[in-house]
C-alpha cells in the first residue's frame, strides 16, 4: 500500500474542486488564492506547514460533512464574518 504524500493529496483535492473554487477555499482557509493557484499548478513545492494545515483542516471537515464544496465562483464572507 502506498501512502500519497500530503503535498499531493492537497494538490488532487484542489484540482478536484477545480479552479472556480479556489477563490472561496482561500476564504474559507485563509489561504491567499494566489498561493492556491501556485501550488495546484507547480510553482509552490515545499510549502510551510502552517500555510497547507487550514487547507488540511478544510478537506477533512469536507470528508466529514462539516463542510460543503461552494459553487464554483461563489466567494464565501471570511469566517466569523457571516451574521
Amino acid at each position: 500500500m502506498t501512502i500519497e504524500p500530503i503535498t499531493e493529496f492537497l494538490k488532487r483535492r484542489l484540482r478536484e474542486a477545480g479552479p472556480g473554487r479556489f477563490d472561496a477555499i482561500a476564504t474559507a482557509t485563509d489561504v491567499t488564492p494566489s498561493f492556491i493557484r501556485k501550488f495546484v499548478y507547480g510553482s509552490r513545492e515545499n510549502p510551510r506547514v502552517q500555510t497547507v494545515q487550514p487547507l488540511l483542516d478544510y478537506f477533512a471537515a469536507v470528508d466529514r460533512g462539516e463542510v460543503q464544496l461552494p459553487d464554483p465562483h461563489v466567494t464565501p464572507e471570511p469566517a466569523g464574518q457571516g451574521a
